[in-house]
């Protein structure tokens, strides 16, 4: 049965690392759990850690949490209108950009007798959530007029490196500095939190300055894995093996490379061009697509090559390894951001704990 290994005390090294570099450059932290926030251990570690807040991203496993974690959370993952309640009950923070929305959570947060802090979210580029830049003054004078308001607007963010790939430069770092000062200046209303994220920052602030009102990035990637979005280089601060994926073979054989015979679409009705390499040693793994994503696995044996999977097989060209390969043999991968998610999303995987650091 394939299996998901976990460090814990190498992603506590990896958050003390990142909150002690970011607090020499004024910044605070928000630890973003949302790929393993069904798994405690790796939750408990964040909420022991020196991070502002921890970022969750789903209403119902922050509801389930409510009072087993210290740490203040900020809901990373917008919230709907019908889940207000439970937002401002269970979240100190959350990331807003549609004014139906924030105006629910004002009438909660009344009725429950608090104030709810909305992080108005800025679309400069990535094309994930956010108003337009054009939009945010009076969106922001909007969130100010609520009467009776049970909501703050404690600031702005913005992220990066998310749906497409749009990394933080000088420009679009600039324009969230200025939006803040606009906000500020034209409405008289102080913004506390300027919020950057996600991971890509930290590639950023390892040789350029950040613009003064950026006070929060928030961080997940690096973390857990050690590695920055888009490049999936590591970071040179961090320890990268922090989790892996290990399978076991439960078939091997010399088989042709080429399908052979008529061809249709595959068991996901996609139907891929394979080369003819002539006859290859193959090695059958015991998991699929419905326990990990295999395309975002990282092989880590030297001369091996993933060549395909479908619900339950991952199937793996072993020719070229420097080792021969039997039946039952365990393969271990290392982990990239989807494989790692998908891993721990999956009720088939089985979840173990490494506590030691150099483990």
């Amino acid at each position: 049965m394939a299996t998901l290994s976990v460090n814990l005390g190498r992603i506590s090294k990896n958050l003390q690392r990142i909150t002690e570099s970011c607090r020499e450059l004024s910044l605070n932290v928000v630890g973003v759990v949302k790929p393993c926030q069904e798994f405690p251990p790796i939750v408990e570690v964040f909420d022991k850690s020196d991070v502002s807040y921890l970022g969750m991203s789903k209403v119902s496993v922050v509801k389930r949490l409510k009072g087993q974690i210290r740490t203040p959370v900020m809901l990373t993952g917008m919230p709907r209108p019908d889940q207000a309640d439970d937002v401002v009950s269970c979240c100190a923070l959350s990331l807003n950009s549609e004014l139906d929305t924030i105006k629910k959570l004002s009438s909660s947060a009344q009725k429950l007798g608090c104030k709810h802090g909305i992080i108005l979210m800025v679309d400069v580029g990535d094309l994930r959530e956010g108003v337009m830049p054009e939009d945010v003054l009076d969106t922001a004078r909007s969130i100010l007029e609520i009467r009776n308001s049970g909501v703050v607007l404690a600031g702005l963010g913005a992220n990066y490196a998310c749906a497409n790939g749009v990394l933080p430069s000088k420009d679009n770092l600039e324009l969230l500095n200025t939006l803040a000062e606009d906000v500020e200046n034209c409405l008289g209303h102080r913004l506390d939190i300027i919020s950057a994220g996600g991971s890509a920052i930290l590639e950023w602030i390892k040789t350029e300055i950040l613009p003064e009102k950026i006070n929060q990035i928030r961080v997940g990637q690096s973390i857990l894995l050690g590695t920055i979005p888009g490049s999936n280089t590591k970071h040179p601060l961090l320890n990268e093996d922090t989790m892996h994926f290990e399978s076991t073979i439960i078939e091997i054989k010399s088989k042709p490379s080429a399908p052979v015979g008529p061809r249709g679409g595959n068991a996901f009705g996609l139907r891929e061009e394979v080369a003819d390499l002539g006859t290859r040693r193959r090695a059958i793994l015991d998991f699929g697509v419905v326990d990990t994503d295999p395309r975002a696995l990282v092989v880590t044996e030297p001369g091996m090559a993933i060549v395909v999977s479908n619900s339950d097989y991952t199937v793996v060209d072993v020719t070229d390894c420097d080792r021969p390969f039997y039946v039952g043999d365990k393969v271990r991968f290392g982990l990239r951001y989807r494989s790692m998610l998908q891993s721990f999303l999956s009720p088939n995987v089985p979840k173990s704990i490494l506590t030691s650091e150099f483990a």
